[in-house]
């Protein structure tokens, strides 16, 4: 079974508002440091097949699409689709 999560570019333009996306669509735990070390750790530590498809990747923080995708190279059970419009 792939655990698959919607994410929304828009909401992931600055990185705060990215970080609260991420921990409400992800269901993050409440230590989630909201920050982009923290988010690679979470990704990285998923037991289980993930996917993540996110809209509107064109506004997408370049810093944070260099997370998910380097969390992907380090996680085989991570899948991120970007969608550009």
């Amino acid at each position: 079974m792939i655990d698959a999560y919607e994410l929304d570019g828009s909401k992931m333009q600055e990185l705060p508002e990215a970080h609260d996306h991420l921990k409400e669509i992800l269901g993050f735990p409440d230590y989630y440091g909201k920050n982009l070390d923290a988010l690679f750790d979470c990704l990285t530590e998923r037991a289980g097949e993930t996917m993540l498809f996110i809209t509107h990747a064109e506004l997408l923080h370049p810093k944070l699409q260099q997370v998910l995708d380097d969390a992907m190279e380090h996680n085989e059970r991570l899948t991120v689709l970007y969608e550009y419009r």
